[in-house]
């Protein structure tokens, strides 16, 4: 006897075999589209990468193409049914490198390979207070830094000369700004400057925090508890300075007044960094990232890290200035990942590109508003060092 289909079998026949289909293509006017590989699998910015795969749209097809690397657009260079070349954007960072068609994302893993370029920009590396072009200057172990956005400008906290040096940028011409001996202030520890009003504020290896003016007079501003260290200029034009030995962040206004503890718990806090949002962090053991509101949040990024001093790029890349393992590493917004981007290890001041350069006790570390890094060395079991390197990463 012939089984007969009901009205209801047939619509649920038809129903599955459109559910089906569907799950099948990713797009009902173009055929189905896979990322098979990416070939090199690792590059840096500016390096052409191909990317395989099937039923890619060709040129001027009317489907719009396009290919990103952690929401950055990339280049296409060239394209074809079974391959795209495209070229990676300087410091894209590693991510998903993706192909998007029409409304449909297809992905796979890339690794940004990073290119550190080390030179020397003033310090002999003999110990000394000599002003001066380039290697004819001399410094007697410098640590903290600053730098002027308007022109390039660097300002160093020369410790054990108890002076600010000045390096002109374009020229690399280093100059010395005094600091009083009618001032209770010791050795300059870290600095920082007030974009707008160009006055700087240093700590020293004690107790104090001292405002120098534009025109080089010396204010002292702050006497508190030992040991203070870092110190930066807010977003909010309030001063952020960190107590070593106690563990907190304290915060006032630019004369010193109305000092407040911002956040507490810090295990040896040392320099201070505030990012595009506004987000302080600050280089400790572990490094912690604290809100405008003071939450504090721990950031176990890094535990063999020996150094003191952190920078940002604009990208939110934090890099760490290691000292005790002489080298200069980058943590990577995007994956979390650590790179060594330049030191051997060796404790030597040498300039070249990467692991072929190395650093005589890297401690002082800021960035410019071009990404450029600034560094200085000071080796204290040799004295040597006294240097302030650039690095330009791409």
């Amino acid at each position: 006897m012939k089984r007969l289909c009901s009205p209801f079998s047939r619509l649920l026949t038809a129903v599955c075999s459109v559910v089906l289909f569907s799950a099948c293509s990713h797009d009902d006017n173009y055929p189905y589209i896979t990322v098979t590989s990416i070939y090199p699998e690792a590059a840096g910015g500016g390096d052409t990468v191909k990317i395989y795969g099937t039923n890619f749209p060709i040129m001027k097809s009317g489907h719009q193409v396009s290919v990103s690397l952690n929401g950055e657009k990339v280049k296409v260079l060239s394209s074809s049914r079974d391959s795209l070349s495209v070229v990676i954007p300087v410091m894209a960072g590693s991510g998903e490198l993706t192909v998007q068609v029409d409304n449909h994302a297809y992905s796979k893993p890339f690794t940004y390979n990073y290119v550190a370029t080390v030179t020397t920009i003033a310090g002999s590396g003999v110990d000394g207070r000599d002003d001066g072009v380039g290697a004819a200057a001399s410094f007697n172990c410098p640590w903290g830094l600053a730098v002027d956005n308007s022109d390039g400008t660097l300002y160093v906290a020369d410790c054990y000369n108890r002076l600010v040096r000045k390096v002109k940028i374009p020229g690399n011409t280093v100059s010395t700004i005094p600091i009083s001996y009618d001032v209770e202030f010791y050795s300059p520890r870290n600095i920082t400057l007030d974009q707008h009003s160009k006055q700087l504020y240093l700590t020293d290896f004690n107790t104090h925090v001292m405002r120098i003016e534009p025109d080089g007079r010396n204010v002292p501003i702050y006497q508190g508890a030992m040991p203070l260290a870092g110190i930066a200029f807010g977003p909010d034009h309030n001063l952020y300075v960190a107590n070593t030995n106690y563990g907190f962040i304290l915060r006032m206004d630019t004369s010193g007044h109305h000092d407040t503890t911002f956040a507490s718990g810090l295990t040896t806090p040392q320099n201070i960094v505030f990012d595009a949002a506004g987000t302080m962090w600050v280089s400790a053991y572990p490094h912690v990232k604290i809100t405008p509101d003071g939450q504090v949040t721990p950031l176990p990024l890094d535990p063999g890290f020996g150094g003191w001093e952190i920078a940002l790029d604009r990208r939110g890349n934090l890099y760490q200035a290691d000292h005790f393992n002489n080298n200069l590493s980058l943590i990577e917004k995007s994956t979390g990942r650590k790179v060594v981007i330049a030191g051997s290890g060796n404790a030597e001041d040498v300039d070249g590109v990467g692991l072929n350069a190395s650093f005589n006790g890297p401690q002082g570390l800021v960035t410019d508003r071009h990404g450029n890094l600034y560094i200085s060395t000071y080796n204290y079991d040799t004295r040597g060092g006294n240097k302030i390197r650039k690095v330009v990463v791409r």
